[in-house]
């Protein structure tokens, strides 16, 4: 199981950086991947289960709306949301 706590944060680890570089250039072309990396996170957290599955999925559902609508106000509260998610999977 610690081996799911990690590579979730992993995860999260490649989605804040692909996250900033969309926020860099709004290329349209990175939010497949993005979605991807949303995925695997949400298939990892459905195995954690507890709280991790709660913060993922609200995280997830932060991105979406950020990437219909990307604004500098949201990519930094999200980017904040996700760096505490990850700070928090790393001391389970």
């Amino acid at each position: 199981m610690e081996d799911k706590f990690s590579d979730l944060a992993n995860t999260l680890t490649d989605l804040i950086n692909i996250l900033r570089e969309f926020e860099k250039t709004k290329d349209d072309y990175k939010k497949p991947d993005i979605r991807a990396y949303l995925v695997k996170m949400l298939s990892l957290a459905e195995i954690i289960g507890n709280t991790a599955l709660i913060h993922t999925q609200k995280l997830l559902d932060d991105v979406d709306d950020y990437l219909s609508n990307p604004q500098k106000e949201k990519f930094s509260a999200l980017i904040n949301d996700a760096i505490k998610l990850q700070n928090d999977l790393w001391e389970i």
